[in-house]
């Protein structure tokens, strides 16, 4: 293939953007504009659009050249359903933000020249208006963007300075510059360039005397992404010598992301924090077109593997709660990692051209989102929970926790996400769609848009009619003032294996799942492009040998009757309630289906897609399944989550039902990992665990942050009080169990065992625990059941951090407890309250920040004795 001269190698009409090849286009590429205008457009859109005068601009040398580049802020409108989100944005928590949230974002604001909130909250808020205003093409939205933009364009101090003078923060100018380049790419407006430069220059000569510190220092892609687009716009070198400033000081992101290091990077808590982690999935990709370097091009594939594998939840992004937080089902994600995440993909896939990054966008985009916002968009969620069946005022024991963290309602949780979240769906909508390297058009994430470029001087609109992912085909009409030459990129999903292509009715050919496909023609006004993606329904693993379902980008839980009731009136009677839920129909079920072959057990049913997909009453797929009742699976022991599912293979003796399984993001309450049903088949036996980088595959976490590292499983400072981590598959009676455990100077650390029933919480279970503690210099034995029991402690010295071997020995009821070579027991008791059971480890730091625990050399072995 051939762009601008330069020879490509494989099918003219085949392509998977190699990025090594892209390179060569270096300075040739720098010099193409693909301008981008915005005509009045179909009555499904958001309505008659001006003409955006700016244009696509690529990279200048010595920035890498990439394969798609954006398309500026409303080139891309919704329609369908995708529209029917934005407009119910609009009526629901954005358009109304400034009356609810008027003690920051009224016009006290600092950002508005007030004596208000002058941080985060403002920036935050007016980048997701703007980017809505412009999607929908709204000009009541715009007028409400006007004055935010107004007042940071007109007050920049003599020496560059924007912002309020109250607070010097790098973080929040980050935000705001980044508003302040979408509001550009919308509008023209010719001061946005002068006060970026100028404001640039200021960071480049203050830095070096007030570097980057927290959030700034974990969020310093963001700026570095602004620097690179005004240096494409006005060659200024200045915004380069910024860049490799902004790398120097931020975090080591490409470091911690090959290394898996989030957890024990250094003493700060910023690298594990779950909102950073997802916002400097960026990092590398970007900083990476001025690098050139390897460990930069590759660090946000392991980066999200390390997630995933350790910490990955059903709805395709990793748990944060809000620090990163294992993989239990009870385990959450908060909202603004949710679209942080989705804004960190939509830039990366641009910049490497990395078919995977566009998978996991839909799957967070059309699951994670919807399911943290009420169905009206006038509350959302601040954390959403995978295995979700009650959602009550109260404590879950996440490590930050907030009683109604999971209500939904203007006011869930911190007040952050609510002012974030407004990006979510507009960034979306605006990256659907990118232009090509070589003057052509990508489709990115496949949703119902209409696109509008000028491309080669023609104008040509791609009108995508399409109720994906509702639906499994794509139908792209073209329309163009003439003829036009140039190429139109289609993404293949990696979970797609049957895919067709058709221009006109015609077969294309040469394409594969897990690729872009380019198509170069001539294209004519009436052209159509029909894209066929069937989707097969799969399982992926999760905690306890759970199952999550998927049928294509679409993860479906079960449909549970959800009882709405108010629990704190909106004071200004406008509908913005809060609300507590409760299940009225059960939850707790085992599905009978093979997980490797789960299409034969389940049954789809497709309706005509409703206006609002995501609204329960109005169903637009379902599965239906059989399934059985395990009555010993119920709410846990705090009672605003359940418990953990049970191992699988489960057995039941309830009759058998017939249930629906309904898309992620259509309730809240739900259970989308799934026990299975079987013949139970428990690890027993003997084990011995390494903790090699699969431990987390055999391991389920309760609390705190946990790492292995070098065959040792860790706690990190920070960790919250009484974490747990259970090998959950294993079922010992009789036994032996080790394992070398050290803990920090406060606290105690050790084995439990005969554990069943776990939940996140210091005596959150039911089993024992022998372990040891250096402060008050005593070894301890002991029983849970959601309180603490002692049975036997003895007196021994114990240094902080030094390892030591600690063996129990379980024989019906007696229970010897022994240390290092030593035959002879330190406790010798008989106790009766638990028969059988997981096992696993416990650690509990009373200084958190700087305690932790480790454990390594585990083996456990079962024997025939009962005595």
């Amino acid at each position: 293939m051939t762009i601008c001269g330069l020879q490509f190698g494989g099918c003219p009409n085949s392509l998977i953007y190699v990025r090594t090849e892209i390179k060569k286009l270096g300075a040739i590429l720098s010099a193409i504009i693909v301008c981008s205008s915005v005509p009045a457009i179909a009555k499904e859109s958001a309505g008659a659009a001006s003409l955006p005068p700016t244009p696509v601009v690529t990279n200048r040398t010595p920035l890498l050249a990439t394969p798609f580049v954006a398309l500026p802020l409303g080139s891309v409108r919704p329609q369908g359903w995708l529209l029917k989100q934005c407009q119910l944005q609009r009526d629901g928590l954005t358009g109304n933000a400034e009356a609810l949230y008027a003690s920051d974002l009224g016009t006290n604001s600092a950002w508005l020249g007030g004596t208000g909130e002058n941080w985060e909250r403002g920036p935050y808020y007016f980048k997701g208006l703007v980017a809505l205003a412009y999607t929908l093409n709204d000009d009541g939205l715009k007028q409400k963007a006007q004055k935010w933009m107004d007042w940071l364009l007109n007050h920049q101090g003599a020496d560059g300075y924007i912002g309020p003078a109250s607070n010097n923060d790098w973080w929040p100018r980050m935000v705001a510059t980044y508003a302040l380049k979408d509001y550009y790419e919308a509008t023209a407006d010719p001061r946005v360039p002068t006060v970026l430069s100028n404001y640039f220059r200021y960071m480049l000569e203050n830095l070096p005397q007030r570097p980057l510190k927290e959030w700034g220092k974990a969020r310093a892609g963001d700026e570095m992404d602004v620097a690179f687009w005004l240096y494409n716009r006005n060659g200024d070198t200045n915004l380069l010598a910024l860049a490799n400033l902004l790398r120097q000081q931020a975090y080591d992101w490409t470091g911690i992301f090959t290394s898996n290091n989030f957890a024990l990077y250094g003493t700060d808590y910023q690298p594990k924090h779950n909102v950073n982690v997802e916002q400097a999935l960026k990092f590398p990709p970007v900083y990476h077109q001025l690098s050139d370097e390897p460990d930069d091009d590759e660090a946000l594939a392991l980066g999200w593997d390390n997630l995933m594998r350790e910490h990955g939840l059903s709805c395709g992004i990793n748990s944060g709660t809000e620090f990163i937080s294992g993989n239990a089902s009870i385990q959450g994600v908060e909202l603004c990692a949710i679209v942080e995440a989705m804004l960190s993909l939509e830039t990366s896939v641009r910049i490497t051209g990395d078919p995977v990054l566009a998978d996991r966008l839909e799957t967070i985009s059309f699951n994670a989102l919807p399911a943290a916002l009420a169905n009206n968009i006038k509350g959302l969620q601040y954390y959403t929970v995978p295995n979700n069946v009650v959602a009550i005022y109260g404590g879950h024991g996440f490590n930050q926790d907030y009683p109604n963290g999971t209500l939904p309602g203007p006011n869930s949780g911190y007040p952050c996400c609510r002012s974030n979240f407004h990006m979510g769906w507009p960034k979306l909508v605006q990256n659907a769609w990118a232009a090509t390297a070589d003057g052509g058009l990508a489709a990115i994430v496949y949703c119902p848009t209409i696109v509008n470029a000028m491309i080669g001087g023609h104008q040509i609109q791609v009108t995508e009619d399409t109720a994906y992912p509702f639906e499994e085909q794509v139908r792209l009409h073209i329309s163009t003032t003439k003829t036009a030459a140039f190429p139109l990129v289609l993404r293949i999903p990696g979970w797609c294996g049957d895919a067709t292509i058709a221009v006109n009715g015609k077969p294309q050919l040469g394409f594969k799942s897990g690729s872009f496909f380019r198509i170069q023609r001539k294209w004519k006004n009436g052209d159509l492009v029909t894209v066929n993606l069937p989707m097969p329904i799969q399982t992926s693993p999760g905690p306890s040998r759970s199952v999550a379902i998927n049928r294509g980008p679409l993860v479906y839980s079960l449909r549970i009757g959800e009882d709405w009731s108010v629990r704190t009136p909106d004071p200004l009677k406008l509908g913005f309630d809060e609300f507590e839920i409760h299940p009225t129909t059960p939850w707790n079920y085992a599905l009978q289906l093979a997980p490797d072959s789960p299409a034969a057990a389940l049954a789809f049913t497709n309706f005509a897609t409703p206006e609002n997909p995501f609204d329960p009453a109005q169903p637009s797929v379902t599965l239906l399944a059989q399934a059985r009742r395990l009555p010993d699976w119920t709410i846990g022991w705090r009672g605003t989550h359940a418990f953990e599912p049970p191992t699988s293979p489960v057995s039941s003796t309830s009759a058998l039902e017939t249930v629906t399984l309904v898309p992620f993001g259509s309730q809240h309450m739900r259970i989308s990992w799934f026990p299975y049903l079987g013949q139970p088949a428990p690890t027993s036996g003997a084990i011995a665990e390494n903790f090699d980088p699969t431990w987390s595959q055999r391991w389920t976490v309760f609390g705190g942050n946990w790492t292995a590292r070098n065959a040792t499983l860790n706690t990190v400072p920070g960790s919250a009080n009484g974490a747990k981590a259970l090998a959950m598959e294993t079922a010992f009676t009789n036994f032996t169990y080790a394992a070398d455990v050290s803990v920090g100077p406060s606290g105690d650390a050790g084995l439990i065992f005969r554990v069943s029933k776990p939940d996140i919480g210091a005596d959150a279970y039911c089993g024992y625990y022998a372990g040891i503690n250096p402060t008050t210099s005593e070894l301890v034995l002991g029983y849970a059941d959601n309180s603490w029991h002692e049975i036997a402690r003895a007196p021994m010295h114990f240094d902080a951090n030094k390892s030591y071997r600690l063996k129990v020995e379980v024989s019906g009821s007696h229970l010897r407890v022994l240390l290092g070579a030593s035959q002879q027991p330190v406790i010798d008791v008989q106790d009766g309250h638990f028969s059988s059971g997981t096992l696993g480890v416990r650690d509990y730091c009373t200084d958190g920040d700087h305690s932790f625990s480790s454990f390594a050399n585990l083996v456990a072995t079962e024997s025939s004795n009962n005595n």
